[in-house]
């Protein structure tokens, strides 16, 4: 196991809390528990990529970004009104 892959394991670990957060906190506590997620997995995704050798599988992380940023921004434009 190379240094990366043993980071991503490590980070996924990350998740634990946030999740916890995610599902149990307040509305607002929850949306960013949700950007956590998001953002922790990309770059799981990006060292796994890494640690494997595989440089044709950093697209994936980087289009996934673009697009849990945007699902972000929605998420959070049609819970406004609770917020």
């Amino acid at each position: 196991m190379t240094a990366f892959v043993i980071a991503a394991i490590v980070m996924l670990a990350a998740l634990v809390p946030a999740g916890v957060t995610l599902v149990r906190g307040e509305l607002a506590d929850s949306v960013v528990g949700y950007e956590f997620i998001s953002t922790v997995i990309v770059m799981v995704l990006a060292l796994l990529a890494e640690g494997f050798g595989r440089p044709g599988l950093f697209e994936f992380p980087v289009i996934l970004a673009v697009l849990l940023f945007g699902g972000g921004l929605v998420f959070v434009r049609a819970l406004e009104r609770w917020l």
